[in-house]
């Protein structure tokens, strides 16, 4: 059988331990919500499969960019594009979230960016929020950007709009439909978790009101 990156990319993240998924438990999420899962891209690194298999479809993904340099956003996203650089043999910079209160003051680090197509290498997409910043910030230093590549998208509905307002495209591997329909296959949740996951794309402020939990675990 021949699998695409979105399945490799699903199997992959499944193989990490990844796709964390516990109603009963339930996680908040930096937007204030409850939700019954969490999609945790860092567990990716420590799975050498895992993170080849990745690294490797990114690679492909943005290979079709023309890019002339690659950016990783502090922190999630510096290990992915890290590999993709290496892979592509291409100059690499990071982006902060703010610049420095010391040394140089520097935000962006690795190289100049003025003049020079640069792909944004990221991990996780759902408002938009953080590529919209990591993106402006790389045009205020003269980089041309229209594109990021992602591994995993969970996006609201705020985050397509947010991307037009700024000119940017996405590319992402995998989804959350995909995601899903694996984990169901493989039995990794009981069909009682994944009702509750479903519940919750569905009406997410709904599902989070209904099961808010003082000292639910915050995750990033």
């Amino acid at each position: 059988m021949t699998y695409n990156a979105s399945q490799i990319t699903a199997r992959a993240l499944l193989d990490a331990g990844a796709f964390l998924i516990n109603p009963q438990a339930p996680f908040r999420l930096t937007s204030g919500l409850i939700a019954p899962f969490y999609i945790n891209c860092r567990l990716i690194l420590g799975h050498a499969g895992a993170r080849s298999a990745i690294a490797n479809a990114l690679a492909a993904e943005v290979a079709m960019r023309d890019a002339e340099m690659i950016a990783g956003g502090v922190t999630a996203g510096v290990p992915f594009a890290t590999l993709v650089a290496d892979r592509l043999a291409l100059p690499l910079v990071y982006v902060r979230p703010q610049p420095k209160s010391h040394g140089t003051g520097g935000q962006i680090e690795g190289g100049e960016v003025r003049g020079r197509k640069v792909v944004l290498v990221e991990d996780l997409i759902t408002s938009a929020t953080s590529i919209v910043h990591f993106t402006n910030s790389l045009r205020g230093a003269g980089a041309e950007i229209e594109h990021a590549s992602l591994v995993f998208a969970r996006m609201t509905e705020a985050a397509q709009p947010a991307l037009d307002r700024i000119g940017m495209t996405v590319s992402v591997l995998c989804d959350m439909d995909t995601l899903i329909a694996l984990a169901e296959d493989e039995g990794v949740a009981d069909a009682t978790a994944i009702t509750e996951v479903r519940a919750y794309l569905a009406d997410a402020e709904g599902w989070s009101l209904a099961h808010s939990i003082p000292g639910s675990k915050e995750r990033l």
